[in-house]
């Protein structure tokens, strides 16, 4: 009996791949950048070369292994095995990679987006193993989600279910995001959005500690804002309660189409802290008819960098 799986998180940043036992033990790790020039069969070679790293690392071969699992963060064709689309590697764009991958590898390649594998780990290992029904959610450079529905992912049709970032929210606000419209949560609570904001404001004159932290305005990022949101800065208060509303509005949303109130959150974003989370639920609760008789729950998500990894390491029949 085969007895290890590998997980791969591909981020527009870093490639993390690692090695699981049965039980799902990490028993090794290799982290490398990713070079967003590399044509697809590089880039592809790249990942193969370091799955054969980390066996290398615990003297094993792909023998011994049963299946790799590989996140991507991208719309994913669940059941075709293919890339329909990413704004981080354009390479991947239209890639049959889950083939292209088992190919090299010579074993079965299993092949989701980022968002249902870090949900996946989070229900098996982390805030959400005693929830049914929970929706995921990574707020970061971009806003991603997953939905889990009766115990298991919901994918939708063609593969592409729990792109919350996405959904609209209003007609006049935000950016042009890279889904093309202007108004979903991502152009307006994402971390690249709300940086961009408080640049767009302190440019039109408004007067911050942001720059203060940032140095130069080219550098403003939400790391600035969280520095200045801590010293009770008025533009960073504005810039987050704005991100936190719109954010509270989408869970309102979310929670009328499905009826469930459990969401666990993620992401670099959440780092402002518990202000930043309340004022989320603050929003929620404004708009939410129910939430005085079935109070929703907003959980931290407990696995953090390692969610990726492992959750596409789960991806992998266990037989």
């Amino acid at each position: 009996m085969k007895e290890y799986s590998v997980g791969i998180d591909m981020g527009g940043t870093n490639i993390k791949v690692g090695l699981f036992d049965r039980d799902y033990n990490e028993l090794a790790h290799c982290q490398s950048l990713t070079d967003k020039e590399l044509d697809a069969d590089s880039l592809l070679d790249q990942l193969a070369q370091q799955v054969r790293q980390v066996l290398a690392m615990n003297d094993l071969t792909m023998d011994e292994v049963r299946g790799v699992g590989a996140a991507f963060p991208s719309f994913i064709d669940y059941e075709r095995g293919v890339v329909v689309e990413t704004s981080n590697i354009l390479a991947l764009n239209d890639l049959p990679a889950r083939d292209m991958l088992q190919k090299r590898l010579g074993v079965p390649v299993y092949l989701d987006n980022d968002a249902n594998v870090a949900a996946i780990a989070e229900q098996r290992f982390g805030a959400g193993k005693d929830l049914g029904d929970f929706i995921y959610c990574t707020i970061s450079t971009g806003i991603g989600g997953a939905l889990v529905l009766n115990g298991k992912i919901y994918r939708g049709r063609h593969g592409m279910a729990g792109e919350i970032g996405h959904m609209l929210i209003s007609d006049s606000t935000g950016y042009t995001c890279s889904c093309g419209a202007v108004g979903c949560v991502q152009s307006i609570s994402s971390g690249r959005h709300m940086a961009r904001y408080a640049m767009d404001r302190i440019k039109e004159g408004d007067d911050s500690r942001i720059l203060d932290y940032a140095g130069t305005m080219t550098d403003i990022d939400l790391v600035a804002v969280g520095r200045a949101f801590v010293s009770n800065d008025p533009l960073a208060l504005e810039v987050v309660n704005r991100g936190a509303e719109y954010l509270g509005r989408m869970f309102h949303s979310l929670n009328m189409i499905f009826d469930i109130n459990r969401f666990i959150y993620g992401g670099g974003v959440t780092k402002l802290g518990s202000r930043f989370i309340d004022r989320i639920v603050a929003a929620y609760r404004h708009y939410s008819l129910l939430d005085q008789k079935y109070p929703a729950r907003f959980l931290p998500a407990a696995l953090g960098d390692s969610a990726g990894i492992i959750g596409a390491a789960l991806l992998v029949p266990e037989e």
